[in-house]
């Protein structure tokens, strides 16, 4: 370790407010960012010795990192600093595969299931009104061995009938959509929440331990604001980030009064 024990111990406050797991949690962060993406993390056992705390504290200190994205364990290998992740950009529309090589990564995407859905039973309410039947895909997006996230696909019939299987294996949706269809895309509305993982994704996502995850919901339309397609995606909490550039409106008074 990079440190001796003494020193490590020296940094608890064993009176503090703030538990010592969350300290330990904040010590250690600062040694994550020191480290290359994708290296081996030290072993329970040599932080054990190297804090002096228990195993407890430990592992509540490594889950708090691993829930906040700094950290991934991957089962029988150990735990790892997490590699470079996509961000998802707010700024225009992009297939979501865009945000996997512009990190650097190779995205493995895979078809979990594909298949037409008669009526609303199951089907986002943003997207229910535009048809009577949907074809509904899902599919896997996976790097370095790890999966990242599982995206829900649902296109009206009028957009999904022009759309094969093999389409949707071998490009993205917006893509198929374009080459297949007349309508144009001409924005979208995204939402993004933190909800619990269903239970059918959390094997998918080798989510064990971790309460909450991303999901983004993002509905497309054409300039008229007919619904194209509905895309709900669960994300592995260190596979996620969104960002957006903003601006201030110069006309906006800023002026406001806070009750004390």
């Amino acid at each position: 370790m990079a440190h001796p024990a003494e020193n490590r111990l020296a940094v608890l406050q064993r009176n503090s407010p703030v538990a010592v797991y969350q300290q330990m949690a904040d010590v250690l962060v600062d040694e994550v960012s020191k480290l290359q993406p994708g290296s081996r993390f030290h072993t329970e056992e040599e932080l054990i010795e190297d804090f002096g705390v228990s195993r407890t504290t430990v592992r509540k200190a490594i889950d708090t990192l691993t829930e906040k994205g700094f950290l991934v364990r991957r089962q029988g290998k150990g735990t790892f600093v997490t590699s470079t992740r996509p961000i998802q950009s707010l700024n225009r529309l992009a297939p979501f595969v865009e945000s996997f090589t512009a990190a650097g990564l190779n995205p493995v995407v895979s078809m979990l299931a594909y298949g037409w859905v008669e009526g609303t039973d199951g089907i986002p309410a943003q997207i229910a009104s535009a048809d009577t039947s949907f074809l509904v895909v899902r599919r896997a997006y996976a790097s370095e061995g790890k999966p990242f996230a599982i995206a829900d696909i649902f296109m009206p019939a009028e957009i999904g009938r022009l759309v094969s299987r093999a389409d949707l294996e071998q490009h993205p949706v917006y893509h198929v959509i374009q080459e297949r269809s007349t309508k144009r895309l001409d924005h979208a509305k995204l939402v993004v929440t933190l909800q619990p993982p269903p239970a059918d994704l959390a094997d998918l996502l080798d989510l064990s331990d971790i309460p909450f995850v991303p999901r983004l919901e993002r509905v497309t339309y054409t300039s008229a604001g007919e619904p194209l397609e509905c895309t709900i995606t669960h994300f592995h909490p260190s596979g996620f980030e969104i960002r957006a550039d903003v601006v201030t409106d110069a006309n906006q008074d800023f002026n406001y009064t806070f009750e004390t």
